[in-house]
């Protein structure tokens, strides 16, 4: 198979993220500290990626610090009433750090007081100019390919790391629940290679059953929702069709209603924090009753007898964190599939989209 860039920068995400989080004194540590204790409220937004970003980090954000933290798509934010900005703080995501609406967002939100923190991959982007802050979506090399995997997996990996130092550095919590969240987010990263190598072998197997799909749907709970909108944005990027992600009770609300014999569908049977053991009995039983429709159902999980169909792998499955492990099948699937389609997922389709809309500078 030959290997495009897309391929071999998800191959590259368990080092760069490792790497990320031992020089994170470098670029999350003083920014953290610059964030006042007092801080209740963090608004994230961005789009597409970007806003993917934010909602798979979130469970960890809350989790750990003492904010309430709300993912918006910037053209949202602008329209919203905010809280008192004394108590809140603006992060404002975009990798090329060019896009329009990110940056009105955050030019909204110095014109109402807040503390704005930019992250993007240009330290001299125009987002990065206008914050208080900047924080480096630091992914190696330049990431060149048009559907971004490094971007957002270190992009998480940073909220992340920014919610855990901020929360040691102000005694939100001890050394001893810093070093081990810490060691739980090196332990969800180290398993990356395993998942890619496994992932790979079923790719290799349902990778012609996809290439003839003409729509996919995801569905996801907990914090893989955010996975499963990633996920998808990733397939329809470079592989060219509809895909749609959906939260697992959202999509039993109608949603279904659309499924035919043609349609394929991915389950992510990932982890949960509220209600673990009951959303796997649904989502199964939910792929139960589609397979009655479709023979295209494919689940990504821990407890799933093997077939062709389904993705078994020893997920450490850590209810905040598993958003680093299940997104890379999908990730694999998008780069291989559209290698089979003939189709080079570094490009995009229409070079000069953004700039004839003037979406990004």
């Amino acid at each position: 198979m030959s290997i495009n860039l897309m391929y071999q920068y998800i191959l590259e995400e368990k080092e760069l993220l490792l790497n990320n989080i031992e020089t994170k004194d470098d670029f999350i540590k003083t920014i953290a500290l610059k964030i006042k204790k007092d801080i209740k409220h963090v608004y994230i937004i961005g789009s597409g990626t970007s806003y993917h970003t934010g909602l798979a980090a979130k469970n960890f954000m809350e989790k750990t610090s003492n904010w309430t933290v709300d993912c918006l798509a910037p053209t949202h934010f602008l329209q919203s009433t905010q809280v008192n900005p004394e108590e809140s703080i603006v992060i404002g995501i975009s990798q090329s750090g060019k896009s329009i609406s990110t940056l009105d967002g955050l030019r909204k939100a110095i014109d109402n007081g807040f503390y704005t923190i930019a992250m993007s991959e240009y330290s001299n982007s125009d987002l990065s100019n206008i914050a208080d802050s900047f924080v480096p979506i630091r992914v190696g090399e330049r990431e060149q390919s048009g559907a971004k995997t490094k971007g957002y997996v270190a992009a998480v990996l940073n909220l992340i790391m920014l919610s855990l130092e901020y929360s040691h550095q102000h005694s939100i919590i001890n050394k001893r629940t810093y070093i081990k969240q810490l060691t739980n987010i090196k332990k969800s990263i180290q398993n990356m290679n395993l998942i890619f190598d496994k992932s790979e072998v079923w790719v290799q197997k349902v990778k012609s059953d996809f290439k003839k799909a003409n729509n996919i749907m995801i569905v996801g709970y907990g914090a893989n929702y955010a996975t499963a909108l990633e996920g998808g944005l990733k397939l329809l990027e470079t592989v060219r069709i509809p895909v749609s992600g959906y939260e697992m009770e959202e999509f039993m609300h109608g949603i279904y209603n659309c499924i035919n014999e043609d349609s394929f569908l991915i389950f992510l049977q990932g982890p949960d924090a509220l209600k673990e053991e009951e959303n796997i009995k649904r989502i199964n039983l939910l792929k139960d009753f589609l397979n009655k429709v479709t023979d295209n159902c494919f689940l990504i999980g821990k407890g799933e007898n093997i077939s062709k169909n389904n993705l078994k792998i020893d997920f450490v499955n850590d209810n905040l964190l598993s958003v680093f492990e299940y997104i890379i099948p999908l990730q694999l699937l998008s780069a291989v599939v559209s290698n089979e389609k003939n189709i080079n997922p570094d490009n995009s389709k229409f070079p000069t989209f953004h700039q004839q809309m003037k979406s990004k500078l």
